[in-house]
């Protein structure tokens, strides 16, 4: 996916500023593809030389004027070519997974830290989800006049939950694991077990 047509997307449904394009980002579709506000105003400037969007300025009394981006034909034709396109297959890429296949070599403290951070930020995300987004889900809706696009908003918001909630229940299964085996690491359970069995006499 690229951030073009994630904005081409979101300007189909209203003409916004940059400002308001981050902001509703930031709502919804950040939880999964991140963009940063310089990135948005780099990307709609790309996107007016192609033609795929146009800048009007609106005066306020009182306030900075406004630069309101609105999608083009052209730029409508594109974020249909690229829906009909098949997707990617995402490459996974997760930092935190490859501390825990090395975590034989790590503290078991600092083992057990990350497991627990990795929860709490889950499930604060978790508890984002239901008390920050799925309000904003019927706002949109009653903002843009896309009503029958909420099914679809829906389904991403459910990935996300189920996802989120995924790895809170695979953190409480670790850091079971790891109380069971009395702090150690769940490998280094099993080697000291084995050490154990290897001294008894026969």
């Amino acid at each position: 996916m690229s951030l073009p047509h994630a904005l081409l997307g979101l300007l189909n449904y209203r003409p916004a500023t940059g400002y308001e394009l981050k902001r509703t980002f930031t709502q919804s579709i950040h939880f999964f593809w991140n963009a940063t506000l310089p990135q948005i105003y780099r990307t709609l400037k790309q996107m007016e030389k192609q033609d795929w969007l146009t800048v009007s300025i609106e005066h306020q009394d009182g306030k900075p004027s406004r630069k309101v981006y609105q999608v083009t034909d052209q730029g409508r034709a594109e974020f249909q070519r690229w829906l009909m396109e098949t997707p990617e297959i995402p490459e996974l890429r997760n930092a935190m997974l490859i501390k825990i296949f090395f975590g034989h070599q790590m503290d078991s403290s600092q083992f057990v830290s990350h497991l627990r951070q990795w929860r709490e930020y889950h499930a604060g995300l978790l508890k984002r989800y239901e008390d920050e987004i799925v309000p904003l889900v019927d706002h949109y809706a009653d903002r843009t006049g896309a009503s029958k696009d909420v099914p679809y908003w829906t389904l991403t918001l459910d990935f996300g939950r189920r996802q989120a909630k995924m790895v809170v229940d695979w953190c409480d299964a670790a850091l079971g694991q790891m109380r069971d085996a009395g702090g150690e690491k769940p490998n280094q359970q099993k080697e000291a077990h084995r050490l154990k069995k290897g001294r008894r006499k026969p």
